[in-house]
């Protein structure tokens, strides 16, 4: 009878020692899932941070070029003859300063819809679409803002299509 008593501790050991490993496994298991969670997380946020800047710094370009668009509307109504045609002679030339041409701004003025509209890159891929519509007979300001958007300006590169499902022909 003493050799089963002996033999009963080591078998609780072992089961034991099993138990212990398996615990730690899990843990390092889940210690590792949880690291490449927040890694990811991290860069994710880091990204979406960065196009979060250069969406604003070009809201604050788009503000400027505005601003002096505001301007140059300003002094053509100052100096019109009343007559409420003063937006067939504008001269959106002046407006390409040297903060402007390093970000590529080209106005693009259409004087029989009195529109006119730019675009600020915001990426190689992306760029802020400014479009403006001239209300000159208006008392509420010179202009309306008619789009305020981000456009995709990248090109798509073309991949096979993918056959889902076999197509009778």
């Amino acid at each position: 009878m003493q050799r089963d008593k002996k033999q009963a501790p080591f078998v609780n050991i072992g089961s034991s020692l099993l138990l212990v490993i398996f615990l730690v496994l899990c843990l390092v298991t889940f210690a590792t899932l949880s690291l490449s969670s927040a890694r990811s997380d991290y860069s994710f946020s880091s990204r979406a941070a960065q196009r979060r800047t250069d969406y604003y710094q070009a809201c604050n370009v788009a503000e400027d070029a505005l601003a002096q668009v505001d301007a140059i509307l300003v002094k053509a109504a100052d100096s019109s003859d009343g007559s409420g045609n003063w937006t067939k002679d504008l001269d959106f030339t002046q407006i390409n300063g040297a903060e402007f041409d390093a970000v590529g701004l080209e106005i693009m003025y259409d004087p029989e819809d009195a529109s006119l509209s730019y675009q600020i890159p915001v990426s190689e891929k992306q760029a802020l679409e400014v479009g403006l519509v001239l209300t000159p007979g208006s008392d509420t300001g010179y202009y309306k803002i008619e789009k305020w958007q981000l456009i995709n300006t990248g090109t798509r590169e073309g991949s096979q299509p993918l056959q889902l499902m076999p197509m009778p022909e």
